[in-house]
């Protein structure tokens, strides 16, 4: 196991704080750094960076952003919604971690679609 545990950080965004939906930023207990390749190859990362490393990910209309010590999620309904996907997220690192022999390591966000010519 690579990742024990996280505290994290609930806040409304700063440019508008009327907004209904929440974000979160977690620390992460340990660096994750070495796996976030083996995490991008998996989960099919939109972007990938090199320095910092992370990962971008979208899902279900969320955008995630995980770094080697920090993961951050947009958009959230509620603090519940947040522990789910970064429970969701911990296992997932954990599990590509421990199998990262059988996975080969993306560093290279998904490919966008061509352009259609006319």
């Amino acid at each position: 196991m690579l990742l024990s545990g996280y505290t994290k950080k609930i806040f409304r965004p700063e440019c508008n704080p009327s907004f209904t939906s929440v974000h979160c930023i977690a620390t992460l207990h340990e660096d994750i750094s070495e796996a976030l390749p083996y995490l991008n190859a998996e989960l099919g990362g939109t972007q990938y960076f090199n320095e910092p490393p992370a990962v971008m990910l979208h899902v279900q209309g969320k955008i995630i952003n995980v770094g080697g010590t920090e993961i951050a999620i947009n958009a959230l309904k509620d603090e519940e919604e947040a522990d789910k996907i970064i429970t969701w997220l911990k296992n997932e690192i954990n599990r590509v971690w421990d199998n990262r022999e059988n996975i080969t390591p993306s560093y290279e966000g998904r490919k966008k679609p061509p352009r259609i010519r006319i």
